[in-house]
């Protein structure tokens, strides 16, 4: 059968249609397909009149497969010669080019020709519209973006010629270590719509060296090795200050903006999300009546319909779908069919909306119909409209329309209310969090959302994937296999993606199921600003990731040092806190404010209390905390430096504190460990006596040495501070 090359290689065959043969022959011989030996015998030169006709017998007489990269470049080119993508060229070259290939690109006969032009002679300035077009479509989808707020600037970024893009390649250099080869491109984005001016930063970066097997047309084998290079996008719009990062990776992204902010602005880095938005559409649950706004300055709303509606029944898997015209009302079709209505009603979730809204603009004659849809994965297609007008105009109705949410900075009286939510979800250190875990506890994921300390990141159990064919969003599974490989390589396994359609989960709330991404540093960021107010020489310092030093507070003519801790419950997250504040023991004794709901009254040598307990948040500043620090500091000072005998206080069967004057305390965690502890107090008690190994473990763990019950590095801090021995067999007595 012969095959269609309109149909296989679409892109390829409209360059061979509509490219001039000049720009063609170059595309041929462009760099991405050196090594291509085949490519020779289709190859001509600039001024030979068959060459086009040869050349275009390839997507005959070559199999698919072959043709592939030059596909992939060909649709590279056209993407860039439709409207959006040629408005993006032409901007970037004014600015970009000098004059006189400024002019050579403008005068070039279509945007195809335009394109294909800045494709073989400024290929810099080809990537870089690339980049202006991906970050037109993506910038609000966190996926692909993060924002970061910086100060506005009347001046703008750096200069490409400056000093501080060196600097920024030098701090980048010594921040990600990956050797050489750091390099940085300067673009300015003109205005678009609602979009104002920007800059543009392209980064370049190696990535660790790598490898791949090459057989050629002889079907002989060999190994590559080369370095791949990385690539960022810096956006800066000096007018509002915000920075827009696109990098492989969420920590690779806050490292680029961190130092870019910090070295290329000279400003202060803030780890506050900033342009974020989600899009509401649980409202359509209660009814799909759109309410017609006045927008007579530059366009006339006549009819604004819902033309479609998803919702899940049952459970997330089941999905009814119904659509219809804007000449028809969506409501009163639904009432009008029996049963249907009920079924609506008891809807578990809407999972996609389509609007379609006829509208008429004040320049123009005509009436026209702006049609885009909504999902409950928080994605519109609003930002892949090609016309500017139609995507802020979609974006006013949503906000008229109480559907889209834009991100704000918390109020005072919020900041106060969320406090106790955010320590919770800071004490587990997680990077994702339950539905079922928030609601639990009581916690409103919406005000969360809305403050930006959460994002909504899917469904429980599975990642869900964005259909771009607009039949909804799918559930994906990672299912790994083994693949058997040659006598050089051996087996190997492999990674697939099963995909599957829906979620099946129970009926109910389906906000039980939602998983929640947590902004870490900005909750981080949020509690340590509120705590400062507090103290009276405040001094933030990270001493790890658990643990914060924030300063001091004023307690009885002395200053008293005041840590942040978290994830206190785990007993290797405790033993760590204990061991770095041990080090510490110089600053005196402290006070620990602990985000969870950890056991005990003090950890090494200082008090330990939950920070909830402190805070009174009817109150309208955290700043009332202060005295009630001091109280609980003063009650279990005294505890904390040793008390005044030896003592095993106990918290349960399963934690309980040891306490020896002039030594302090130290947590046991494990009720055989509390068992042969409370041994060797009671034998200091009433004696003193030393013990042997032998008699400390009978009837407990018989047959296990002491290091091995109570494991490193515990045993090793009783050792030194808590016990003493004469020799590493015992027998062994309480260090008083």
């Amino acid at each position: 059968m012969v095959r269609a090359p309109a149909k296989s290689c679409p892109n390829l065959s409209r360059l061979f249609e509509d490219a001039e043969p000049e720009l063609l022959a170059q595309f041929l011989h462009a760099e991405a397909f050196q090594r291509l030996a085949w490519l020779e015998n289709y190859r001509f030169g600039a001024d030979d009149p068959e060459g086009p006709s040869t050349a275009r017998t390839m997507l005959l007489k070559e199999k698919k497969d072959r043709l592939v990269p030059l596909e992939t470049e060909a649709a590279r080119i056209i993407t860039i010669a439709s409207d959006r993508g040629e408005y993006a060229l032409e901007g970037l070259a004014r600015t970009s080019l000098e004059n006189d290939r400024a002019r050579m690109l403008l005068e070039q006969r279509d945007s195809l020709a335009r394109s294909l032009w800045a494709y073989t002679r400024e290929h810099g300035l080809f990537e870089a519209a690339e980049n202006s077009l991906h970050l037109r479509l993506y910038r609000r989808f966190d996926k692909h973006y993060q924002t970061f707020m910086a100060e506005p600037s009347t001046g703008g970024g750096p200069d490409a010629s400056g000093t501080l893009l060196d600097e920024l390649l030098a701090d980048l250099g010594k921040r990600l270590d990956r050797g050489e080869g750091y390099s940085i491109e300067r673009f300015d984005i003109p205005e678009d719509g609602d979009e104002p001016a920007a800059e543009m930063y392209l980064l370049f970066h190696p990535d660790p060296p790598t490898s791949v097997r090459e057989i050629d047309d002889q079907g002989n084998r060999s190994r590559i090795y080369f370095r791949p290079p990385g690539e960022a996008m810096i956006v800066f719009t000096p007018s509002t200050g915000r920075v827009h990062v696109r990098a492989r990776n969420r920590r690779l992204r806050h490292i680029i903006a961190e130092r870019f902010i910090e070295t290329a602005l000279q400003q202060t880095y803030s780890s506050q999300p900033v342009d974020f938005q989600a899009y509401d559409i649980s409202q359509f649950l209660k009814g799909f009546d759109l309410a017609l706004p006045d927008f007579d300055e530059d366009a006339v709303i006549l009819n604004a319909q819902v033309i479609r509606a998803d919702i899940s029944i049952g459970d997330l898997t089941n999905r009814l779908s119904l659509s219809t015209t804007i000449g028809h009302n969506i409501s009163e079709l639904i009432e009008s069919q029996p049963g249907l209505s009920r079924i609506f009603e008891r809807a578990l979730a809407i999972r996609f909306i389509e609007i379609a809204v006829r509208y008429w603009r004040t320049d123009r004659e005509n009436e026209e119909t702006l049609n885009f849809t909504l999902t409950d994965r928080n994605t519109s297609s609003l930002l892949s409209l090609d016309d500017p007008f139609e995507r802020v105009l979609g974006h006013r109705l949503l906000r008229h329309w109480n559907i889209m949410r834009e991100g704000r900075a918390p109020s005072v009286a919020e900041s106060m209310a969320v406090i106790p939510a955010l320590l919770a979800i800071w004490d587990i250190g997680a990077d994702k969090v339950a539905g079922t875990w928030l609601q639990a506890r009581n916690i409103d994921s919406r005000i969360l959302i809305d403050l930006g300390f959460l994002v909504p990141a899917g469904w429980e159990g599975d990642d869900l994937i964005d259909d771009e064919d607009e039949i909804g969003p799918v559930a994906a599974e990672v299912v790994v296999r083994v693949e058997k490989g040659d006598a050089e390589e051996g087996d190997r396994k492999v990674a697939d993606l099963k995909v599957t359609e829906g979620q099946v989960t129970p009926g109910g709330n389906p906000d039980r199921y939602r998983i929640y991404r947590v902004r870490d540093g900005w909750v981080a960021q949020h509690l340590k600003a509120r705590l400062e107010q507090v103290l009276d020489a405040p001094a933030v310092e990270k001493l790890t990731d658990h643990l914060f030093y924030l300063g001091t507070l004023g307690v009885d003519g002395g200053d008293v040092p005041i840590y942040l801790a978290r994830g206190l419950d785990r007993e290797k997250v405790r033993s760590a806190v204990d061991t770095e504040l041990r080090a510490r023991h110089n600053l005196g004794i402290g006070l620990v404010l602990h985000a969870g709901n950890a056991l005990g009254h003090s950890i090494a040598a200082n008090v330990l209390t939950p920070l909830a307990d402190q805070i009174d948040t009817n109150k309208a500043e955290i700043t009332l905390v202060a005295d009630k620090l001091r109280s609980v500091f003063r009650r279990h000072r005294l505890l904390a430096s040793g008390g005044m005998t030896v003592g095993l206080h106990r918290s349960g069967d399963e934690f309980a504190t040891l306490v020896v004057p002039g030594r302090g305390t130290i947590d046991i965690k494990g009720k055989n460990r509390i068992d042969i502890i409370q041994r060797l107090v009671d034998a200091h008690n009433n004696g003193p006596m030393p013990m042997m190994t032998g008699d400390l473990v009978k009837g407990i763990a018989e047959g296990q040495s002491l290091s091995n019950i109570f494991k490193k590095p515990l045993w090793d801090k009783l050792k030194a501070e808590f016990l003493r021995s004469h020799s590493s067999k015992g027998p062994w007595e309480i260090a008083s």
